[in-house]
């Protein structure tokens, strides 16, 4: 079919391409995943090359025919939130347009104005006051340790409040979490319960902080081929585990220290 440049808007075609992309992006989707919908997306335009490059960090697509032109998109991604509803909703919308049930300015609108799947911030908390003693039971805590896992939970809820308000780097907020979560369990168990078990009490607190997503998703990657953005993933998890193995390490250090000097 000839391509007619004033019956299609295609650069219309290249930021709905984008904007779908980006919204897989930051709520976490893999790499190989975002540049499927997006070539989807760009085949529509029937150009004789669409292209689409993503790595964690940003995104480039291209259009490209001698009878149009070319057009050429890229995007920065910063801070990432995983929310796989969102992913699930860009996946409904872009293969509605593909499959012809939706125009393209009707995809542009739903995509540019489409509400995000969140939860209310009291029941994210109240999951991570919940998440932690679940973790330490299964690892072989006792009710003590499960008391004092909820406790610890508190924690990382400041540590998320403190992230909404200061949009301090992840590194550091997992590691001010961890070093409060490991302090605080030494604590108690030099002041009230020296036979407490820290190791699953600690390992239990700190899961809700762990990178389980972003290790996966950097498998997924690299199964996949893409290794650039597999392995970026797979950096990302270590320094985020790094993180909180360090700010146990210093938790439980200055805890002991203090406590050998009085």
């Amino acid at each position: 079919m000839p391509l007619n440049p004033f019956s299609v808007d295609y650069h219309l075609i290249a930021d709905t391409a984008m904007l779908a992309g980006e919204i897989m992006l930051v709520a976490g989707a893999e790499t190989y995943r975002v540049e499927d919908t997006m070539i989807r997306i760009l085949k529509t335009s029937q150009f004789d090359r669409c292209d689409a490059f993503v790595v964690p960090t940003g995104i480039m697509l291209t259009l490209e025919d001698w009878r149009i032109g070319t057009i050429s998109l890229n995007r920065r991604i910063g801070e990432k939130q995983t929310n796989l509803g969102n992913i699930e909703k860009v996946n409904d919308i872009s293969r509605k347009y593909c499959c012809e049930e939706l125009t393209l300015k009707e995809t542009f609108h739903q995509l540019k104005y489409m509400q995000s799947v969140s939860y209310p911030h009291w029941v994210t908390y109240l999951a991570m006051i919940i998440c932690a003693p679940c973790f330490v039971l299964i690892l072989g805590g006792r009710f003590r340790e499960l008391f004092i896992a909820a406790f610890n939970g508190l924690f990382i809820i400041l540590s998320k409040m403190m992230n909404q308000k200061l949009k301090i780097n992840n590194f550091v907020l997992n590691l001010f979490a961890s070093y409060l979560i490991a302090f605080t369990s030494s604590l108690f168990q030099h002041l009230l319960y020296e036979d407490l078990l820290l190791e699953p009490l600690i390992t239990g607190s700190v899961m809700v902080l762990l990178p389980g997503v972003a290790m996966t998703t950097g498998i997924r990657d690299t199964l996949e081929g893409d290794f650039m953005s597999g392995g970026a993933r797979m950096i990302e998890a270590f320094v985020i585990a790094a993180s909180v193995a360090v700010g146990i390490g210093i938790g439980l250090s200055s805890c002991n220290l203090i406590f050998s000097l009085f």
